[in-house]
């Protein structure tokens, strides 16, 4: 599912960006773009994070900003910011990020499959240090989809 959700239209490589608002907003302008999420559900991630703090960093390094369903998502979909300079979520060290993952779900089920082959690609190491190292979408998307 992976191969679908992520492509040369949803994967983006930047140097930096100015901060962690900066980060979901350039993360998920493909989605707004093609129409699968409005711009209510990028501010509502926005929001989480203001307002929840930064529990979408899972690990050092990855965020996966999100939010509900019924606040903006019109189709499922995913898109990837990989960054050469890490953005700060929070001041702690484990809050630096460079890889920004998008999830927008439709319900409560359907982003299932998509979720389990991005777990299984976040664990496995030398793939992440080959995406956090891409310098192009296609060099991104050729370690994705395991080309």
């Amino acid at each position: 599912m992976l191969d679908v959700l992520l492509t040369e239209k949803t994967v983006q490589v930047r140097s930096r960006v100015g901060d962690w608002v900066e980060a979901i907003r350039i993360a998920s302008n493909p989605l707004v773009a093609d129409g699968s999420v409005t711009g209510g559900y990028v501010q509502s991630m926005i929001d989480n994070v203001k307002s929840l703090g930064p529990y979408i960093v899972i690990v050092p390094q990855i965020a996966i900003p999100h939010a509900r369903p019924e606040q903006g998502v019109k189709k499922l979909s995913m898109s990837m910011l990989c960054l050469e300079n890490p953005v700060s979520f929070s001041e702690k060290e484990e809050h630096q990020v460079r890889l920004v993952i998008v999830l927008a779900a439709i319900d409560h089920e359907q982003h299932l499959q998509a979720l389990s082959e991005l777990v299984t690609l976040l664990a496995d190491e030398d793939k992440v240090v080959q995406i956090m190292s891409a310098s192009t979408s296609e060099e991104v998307l050729s370690v994705v989809h395991g080309a």
